[in-house]
């Protein structure tokens, strides 16, 4: 686990959550681009774990993302009864990561799922990818999806494909490839460098100053990134015990925020922008997704890896039975 990239697991998704309170930080209403961070951590780490099969690949990746969206999906759905009204081919296509117009537009059921619409894309060309060619995979990923954001509106003239996969984020998946190669080469060339404790935190301060200052995002975010894997390689690599936690349960936030804020929209709160608004859903969503993380989203992580062992009945039994303590009498 590198500790810095947790760190920009949990400011990213911190960043999510505020700009849905309607903040406004210094007179920007902001993200502080965390979806971008995102796409780039992605590009990061797909690159770490190249080394597997393509079938291993895969289904890594569809157990990270699908179980919880799933059953977050659901939670939206039951919570606010929209399964009585939302059209079911609706929640099927955005289920399935399937782009799409309807009565949301261009949105999934969740509408945050977008992102994942993303995500999901770029799985699936760095899956062919490895199959094409394992040890040149991600440049092979990354040259198809600078081809196709280019290549695309020359070939079909469908919203929903055009607005996903020539989305000006995708470029930030092939700013995560460039800076694996980049940090890679970095740090075998200059085995002995050391870099200060205070590195990461003083480069997220300068990101913070640029964002409220309108910097570039194509500069701003790889140089963040970059200087948190050159900080985490070079003996800087920070990890409070706390942040960590919340980098481990960031997922689970991104997905769940706007629920919480949703369910506060219906029993008539205000979601304003206030200081102490924003503060406390940014508190209350984080509480929901580590309370998610804790007692949903590790046990799926323990379903997964014990599909491999034992049948599915077995693996339903041994959830229920961490779910549902036997009887203390």
């Amino acid at each position: 686990m590198i500790g810095n990239l947790q760190i920009l697991r949990a400011f990213a998704a911190s960043g999510v959550v505020v700009y849905h309170t309607n903040a406004v930080i210094a007179g920007v209403h902001t993200e502080f681009h965390g979806v971008a961070l995102f796409f780039v951590l992605s590009g990061y780490l797909m690159c770490k774990i190249s080394d597997r099969s393509a079938l291993d690949f895969a289904r890594d990746r569809i157990w990270r993302i699908v179980p919880n969206y799933w059953l977050s999906m659901a939670a939206l759905l039951t919570i606010f009864t929209m399964w009585t009204y939302w059209p079911l081919k609706h929640t099927l296509l955005s289920a399935f990561f399937m782009p799409h117009t309807s009565v949301a537009g261009l949105f999934p059921v969740l509408g945050v799922g977008w992102t994942l619409n993303l995500e999901m894309y770029f799985y699936t060309v760095f899956t062919l990818s490895i199959i094409i060619n394992q040890s040149k995979a991600p440049i092979i990923a990354g040259a198809i999806i600078l081809a196709l954001m280019g290549g695309l509106p020359y070939i079909t003239g469908n919203k929903a494909i055009l607005y996903y996969y020539t989305h000006g984020y995708v470029k930030y998946f092939v700013f995560g490839i460039a800076i694996w190669y980049i940090s890679e080469w970095i740090k075998s060339k200059y085995t002995t460098l050391r870099l200060p404790f205070w590195t990461f935190p003083v480069s997220l301060s300068a990101y913070v100053a640029a964002t409220l200052y309108a910097v570039n995002p194509v500069f701003a975010v790889p140089s963040l990134f970059m200087a948190a894997i050159l900080a985490s390689n070079s003996c800087a690599d920070l990890k409070p015990r706390a942040i960590m936690l919340m980098g481990d349960a960031s997922y689970s936030c991104y997905l769940l925020h706007t629920i919480f804020i949703e369910f506060l929209r219906h029993t008539g709160i205000a979601i304003n922008g206030t200081f102490l608004c924003s503060l406390g859903i940014l508190i209350g969503s984080w509480v929901i997704a580590i309370i998610w993380h804790i007692y949903i989203e590790k046990n799926v992580s323990i379903l997964r890896h014990r599909t491999t062992r034992k049948s599915l009945k077995a693996n339903i039994l041994y959830l229920l039975n961490r779910a549902i303590p036997a009887s203390r009498s």
